[in-house]
């Protein structure tokens, strides 16, 4: 061998050796893929096994918050990550993730996925708040976040010290499209940029009203942009048209510019801008456009063509998108799938979307399923459906160590085997109707069953009538109803550098005094005043506790408030609500103090004592021909339900009434539920799950917590066993005992049952749901099993009783909105504790028997085992069932209306009554979660007889209680089937 293949056998072997060492120290770690030095077509991964899938997810493809620190996560202002956009370009697929708020970057990446799902995180990434993507067809880049691609993946990067917004969506420029862009700031700001030099300008500093901007997009000479929330983040001095909101329906906005001038096209909360060109940023002057937002009564499509913007409108799945500030509606996309064929997301539901939709063709549209899964951005790629998430933020969420987002894989075929085709909303709650004003256009094609709601007058107290938390200023806008009446004294707000001062007045007999306090920096009262399990609302995301104490007649004093929740910050004075023994209290303010009664009271039903006749009117081919379908009269101060045939032939249905009125018209849109197949998949699925009433020794129990200081699963056994679930092995290895950790996942009971039905309480309020299986009435032998998590993003699951609820949070931290609440499924299983880690759903409660299936791993020593899935696979766990109701052998009183009992997302339903004297049995149901209940059918109960109502096919509402007109002892039980 002569001297160079020598020196090449040596260069070859020191290679070899710096190869397998590279290896093993990635293996030895666990992170996330390496980071690429250089080229990235030569860049390292981290060598993870591609071959493991679970329901979907790969787990080497979990992308985090924080890079810098070995796995861990202990770095401010990165505790979010979801996958903000996803691309396929330059043979691969390309992806960025994003932080809270960091428009001058943040340790947050852009990735690329080979189609051996080898991820490879590049040297260029500068982090941020980004989703914006956009292939720009004149010089072959991607341009995604603040990122250029060209066609061999090649990066440039556009400075965020020199650019520093927050990237949510880059369109076609109006003048030099083949060199220019635009880039749209989630704070409203509008940039310039060069594809070429990659030189920027700020256009504009923030043009148009709202916050958190979402969508942006370019045709028919315009530029249209969109943000999605309320809660201001800054000042309006640089608006250029509109102002702050007026009124509870401004929010967010829908504004174009012409290259001249700015207009507002709605002050509604809007998401994605997009056209039949889709993520090429805008296209030919007659093209239409399509924006989707929503409103508190559906969610909105607006379809620009010809010059004209029209509304059309769809129902909501989901509340959990619904804050005024927007923040949980995270870039809900409408994108093409294959030629021709696009998808809609909105507000937990797929709909399919044609790519030709316009006004002469606006068929097409049609719900595939609902869903879980916070679903950023969607995208077709290596012959599957791919979905991006924002999966565990820990903004708020204590029981989750550090953020993780990851992707799904599958075939559009999987969505409708999720959660099935449940929609709600209408064109009207509570509005002002004019006589033979046609509503907008409403969906109705693609749904199984179908039913309208139809009432008249204002039957609930609008935010508009609460007044203000302190004297003359910050509207109050949720409250308990029971104080809601009560005369009121405050202060002024004052200097919030300054402690909020007190106050003091007199009244004139014995009052309880309910106190509303400033939750913010937790302030202290002396121990007789006793809190309350209610809660006030003030400016739509500020939520305050409540105290209670009894005060004899005289002059009272209500202490100040000295907390500050950030330094030199304090919070609001307190504001006490006065509750007397009768109508002759009085109450004298002294000078720093105001007294305020308020008496609410319900608006006229409807000008005239006649009914209103509601016209429906269908278009049966989408081609906006309309005729009449039928015509329904409703009385004054009375509902109607409306029940659709089956076989109902229309694309969009339309309402008018015959005279000037109040109107709400709402509908209830569902899918037939479980197939056989499904409950036969689903039992498969699930099969190593203990049943409820297995004894402690054959369940694998215990409590779940994505690490902080690993990319590691800790597991908390239930015979005091510590384990760390690994990341780079997915095996468990023993760990140290922590108290500390043991003390954080602590569960206590977050529901009571009693001989009706299982209760919840949100904001002083109590809702009522249906019971499974007697063994979930007491704790396990465990304890007792975890009711409430934040499992994807600011989206709380909750596991009560034997069944899987999603329930909406309003603000990161606090309670979850009980009554905003839709069923998942129903199970008999001893589900300990779940979580979300890596892209899945992890569960606990697994049989100490169970066999590994591909869901079911177990420790090499048979002492943990746990259940891996995807948060979407809950839908196969079992068909929504159970028994329960408001009223069990319940002593009553006449015209007191019961608790509200969950109706909705339930399939077959009766209800059984029965009384110990004769009495009729109202039923009211609350169908729109805005204007309170209404009468629906009342009931002659005959004593001691058992009477029995089998509610009509696709009959739906939301919750359901009951009035009895005698006082008497009744049964009023629901069961679910």
């Amino acid at each position: 061998m002569n001297f160079t293949h020598r020196r090449l056998r040596n260069v070859l072997l020191l290679l070899l050796f710096l190869q397998a060492v590279g290896n093993a120290a990635a293996q030895s770690q666990s992170v996330a893929p390496t980071v690429s030095t250089g080229d990235p077509s030569s860049a390292e991964t981290n060598g993870a096994a591609t071959e493991l899938q679970i329901s979907g997810v790969y787990p080497h493809l979990t992308t985090y918050g924080v890079y810098s620190q070995d796995g861990a996560h202990r770095k401010g202002g990165h505790d979010e990550c979801g996958i903000g956009a996803v691309v396929p370009w330059a043979d691969k697929l390309w992806m960025v993730n994003y932080a809270p708020h960091m428009p001058r970057g943040s340790e947050h990446k852009l990735f690329s996925v080979d189609k051996d799902l080898k991820m490879i995180i590049h040297p260029e990434s500068v982090g941020g708040t980004p989703a914006g993507r956009m292939i720009h067809q004149e010089s072959n880049q991607l341009l995604i976040a603040h990122y250029l691609i060209d066609h061999e993946g090649g990066v440039r990067t556009i400075s965020p010290q020199e650019m520093p917004i927050r990237v949510t969506a880059i369109a076609r420029h109006l003048e030099d499209p083949v060199n220019l862009v635009y880039y749209i700031d989630m704070e409203g700001s509008i940039w310039e940029a060069n594809v070429h030099t990659l030189a920027v300008k700020q256009l504009f500093k923030k043009p148009v009203p709202g916050w958190h901007g979402k969508g942006g997009y370019t045709g028919q000479g315009r530029l249209v942009v969109s943000n999605n929330g309320e809660h201001p983040a800054g000042t309006y001095d640089d608006l250029l048209v509109g102002g702050a909101a007026v009124g509870e329906e401004e929010r967010g906005v829908l504004a174009q510019w012409d290259g001249k001038t700015w207009e507002i096209i709605e002050r509604r909360q809007y998401t994605d801008v997009t056209g039949p060109k889709g993520i090429a940023g805008g296209g030919d002057q007659d093209d239409p456009i399509w924006a989707i937002g929503w409103d508190r009564r559906s969610l909105r499509l607006k379809l620009l063509d010809a010059g004209t913007w029209r509304t059309y409108l769809l129902p909501k799945a989901s509340l959990c998108n619904d804050a005024r500030h927007g923040w949980y509606t995270e870039w809900p996309r409408i994108r093409e799938l294959a030629a021709g064929r696009g998808m809609l997301d909105m507000h937990g539901m797929f709909f399919d979307f044609p790519m030709s939709f316009s006004v002469q063709n606006a068929s097409g549209i049609q719900p595939i399923g609902s869903h879980l899964r916070y679903v950023p951005d969607f995208c077709q790629w290596n012959d599957q459906l791919v979905l991006a998430t924002d999966e565990t933020s820990i903004q708020g969420n204590h029981l989750a160590g550090q953020p993780q987002s990851n992707l799904w894989f599958g075939k559009y075929e999987d969505l409708k085997s999720w959660g099935p085709a449940n929609g709600y909303g209408g064109p009207w709650i509570e509005d002002a109707v004019k006589a033979n004003q046609p509503s907008d256009p409403f969906l109705v094609a693609g749904f199984d069953q179908r039913i309208l709601h139809l009432a008249l007058g204002r039957n609930s107290q609008h935010s508009s009538e609460l007044g203000n938390r302190t004297t003359g200023k910050i509207k109050i806008t949720e409250m308990p109803p029971q104080l809601a009446r009560l005369p009121r004294v405050t202060t002024q707000r004052g200097d919030y550098h300054q402690p909020a001062p007190g106050f003091s007045f007199r009244v004139n007999q014995p009052v309880t005094v309910y106190l509303v306090v400033d939750r913010r920096g937790n302030p202290r009262l002396d121990e007789t005043w006793k809190r309350t399990d209610l809660s006030l609302t003030w400016n739509h995301h500020n939520q305050d506790v409540i105290y209670t104490k009894a005060f004899a007649s005289g002059e009272i004093t209500i202490p100040g408030n000295d907390a500050e929740h950030i330094a030199g910050d304090y919070g609001m004075p307190h504001m006490a609500c006065v509750a007397g023994q009768d109508e002759s209290l009085k109450i004298e303010a002294n000078e720093n103090a105001t007294v305020t009664q308020l008496l609410p009271t319900k608006s006229s039903p409807a000008s005239s004592t006649l009914p209103v006749r509601f016209t429906l009117e269908v278009d049966r081919q989408g081609n906006g021909v309309w005729e009449e379908y039928s015509t329904v009269d409703v009385e004054p101060s009375g509902a109607v339900v409306h029940h659709f045939p089956n076989d109902l032939d229309a694309v969009w249905l339309r309402l008018k009434t015959d005279r000037d009125c109040v109107a709400t018209a709402v509908l209830h849109q569902t899918s037939a539920q479980y197939p056989a197949e499904r409950s036969a998949q689903g039992d498969s699925l699930f099969v190593g799950l203990a049943s409820a009433s297995s004894p402690a020794k054959s369940v694998h129990a215990g409590l779940l917590y994505a690490a902080k200081r690993s990319r590691d699963l800790r597991v908390v056994g239930s015979s005091g066993q510590f384990f760390e679930f690994t990341k780079d092995r997915f095996e468990f290895r023993p760990d140290k005992a922590d108290p500390q950790l043991a003390k954080r996942l602590e569960v206590a009971a977050e529901f009571a049952v009693d001989d009706a039905s299982v209760i919840v309480k949100y904001q002083g309020k109590r809702f009522r749901l249906p019971k499974g299986s007697s063994a979930f009435d007491r704790p396990f032998a465990s304890g007792w099993p975890r009711a409430t998590r934040e499992v994807e993003s600011e989206r709380s699951l909750a596991n009560i009783h034997g069944t899987f609820y999603e329930v909406p949070l309003i603000n990161n931290g606090l309670p979850p909105a009980f009554e905003l609440m839709r069923p998942i499924s129903s199970h008999d299983k001893q589900i300990t504790d779940f979580a979300s880690w890596n892209g899945l759903l992890v569960l606990a409660g697994v049989r100490a028997d169970a066999a590994e299936d591909g869901h079911v791993i177990a420790s090499s020593d048979g002492q943990m085992a746990l259940w891996f899935g995807a948060i979407d696979d809950l839908w196969q766990l079992g068909k929504p069932v159970g028994v329960g109701g408001p009223w069990k052998e319940t002593k009553v009183s006449a015209g007191q209306p019961s608790d509200p009992y969950l109706i909705t997302g339930y399939d077959e339903k009766r209800l059984s009554l029965s009384a110990d004297q004769d009495t009729e049995v109202t039923l009211e149901i609350d169908f729109d979660h805005l204007s309170g209940f209404h009468p629906y059918r009342t009931i002659t109960v005959p004593a001691g007889e058992e009477v029995t109502l089998d509610f009509p096919q696709g009959f739906s509402a939301h919750w359901i209680r009951c009035v009895s007109s005698q006082a008497c002892t009744v049964t009023a039980q629901l069961e679910y089937r």
